[in-house]
């Protein structure tokens, strides 16, 4: 067997092999021990028609609507040394984020967070059908079933009892079945008042009660949750839409606009790839997200010829901002258009020469 040494009489091949070992080590135990932050990346524009399915769909589509997600990894101390690194030298831009900033104030766990994401695209699917029904002049009608529980201030005397994605059905003995009906009852207590709420996890019924505090802005008395509105959706047609594992509400734009698109005649399209992110409530209006400077690469990256993004209006909101600037960096910048309401979305389309 031969050996190479260099001219200290060193094996150099044993060497390589211990360095490699070593590594492997290092970067194997690098893998297990987690740390508090996500790592956010590009992730992909997914082509919409082959996901949502409309009965009896009357266009036929030359473009595509198109959502962007954001890739999102719980962090590693191999994965975090590696953003760095990257970060630094500029070979992959991977931002850092805080596991608290992703996850909110509630102490809760990657697969909670991940049922929580999963249960925000279930209502902006069901925002996003109310809308395109409405836009397309077909029947829809939406039915309140409860309060949900979207999270938890970590002051609230709440902290220990409610968790993300319980259902709250009564206060003091009345029903509540929207958001809307909760807030009013709780803004007529006093702060230091106790209610008594009867809620559901995981289909067992549960009691408690909950002293409430001061709203920090206002003279009123809170619970300190944030609460959506858990309904039901009645059409006249049936709309399938399969995400797999993609959670989250920013698609919610997108979405109505590929179902409004299989509910008319006209391809709305006309030939141009349009991808797109932003929340949609049950008024029309389109919201704000995260992640937009991601999803402005991944559209890119697919080739969108058009990037629907939520308007900034208060002083506060970013998303317009931060998509121009990222477009400006781009080789090759797409379209970046501002969209306040569904309807201005449409609009814009409908004004595009045909490809």
């Amino acid at each position: 067997m031969n050996y190479k040494y260099d001219k200290k009489g060193i094996d150099i091949s044993s060497v390589l092999k211990v360095i490699a070992i070593i590594f492997i080590i290092v970067a194997g135990l690098g893998y297990v021990v987690d740390v508090d932050y996500y790592l956010m990346m590009p992730g992909t524009a997914e082509h919409l028609r082959p996901i949502i399915e409309v009965d009896g769909e009357l266009s036929d589509e030359k473009g595509k609507f198109m959502l962007t997600t954001v890739s999102s990894i719980p962090g590693n101390m191999l994965f975090y040394t590696f953003a760095n690194i990257s970060n630094r030298i500029g070979l992959y831009e991977i931002e850092i984020k805080e596991k608290e900033e992703v996850l909110g104030h509630f102490d809760m766990d990657d697969d909670l967070y991940r049922q929580i994401m999963l249960l925000y695209m279930s209502q902006s699917q069901q925002e996003a059908v109310y809308n395109a029904f409405l836009l397309a002049n077909e029947d829809v009608e939406f039915i309140e079933n409860a309060v949900l529980v979207r999270d938890v201030a970590p002051d609230s005397m709440a902290v220990n009892i409610l968790r993300p994605g319980d259902s709250i059905k009564m206060v003091d003995g009345f029903e509540v079945k929207n958001s809307e009906q909760m807030i009013e009852y709780v803004r007529n207590q006093r702060p230091g008042d106790t209610v008594h709420i009867v809620y559901e996890r995981g289909g067992e019924s549960r009691e408690a009660d909950i002293m409430l505090m001061t709203h920090p802005e206002v003279d009123e008395a809170r619970i300190g949750i944030m609460i959506m509105t858990d309904r039901e959706l009645v059409t006249n047609r049936d709309v399938r839409i399969s995400t797999g594992r993609i959670g989250g509400s920013s698609a919610g734009m997108m979405f109505t606009l590929e179902i409004y698109n299989q509910l008319v005649e006209q391809d709305i399209t006309k030939g141009y790839y349009i991808a797109g992110t932003g929340t949609i409530n049950a008024d029309g209006y389109v919201g704000q997200i995260g992640g937009v400077k991601h999803k402005v690469r991944a559209a890119r990256r697919a080739n969108a010829d058009i990037f629907f993004v939520p308007m900034d209006i208060h002083p506060y909101d970013t998303n317009e901002q931060e998509a121009n600037t990222v477009n400006a960096r781009l080789d090759e910048p797409i379209t970046v258009v501002p969209i306040k309401h569904i309807q201005d979305a449409i609009d814009y389309l409908e004004g595009l020469p045909a490809r």
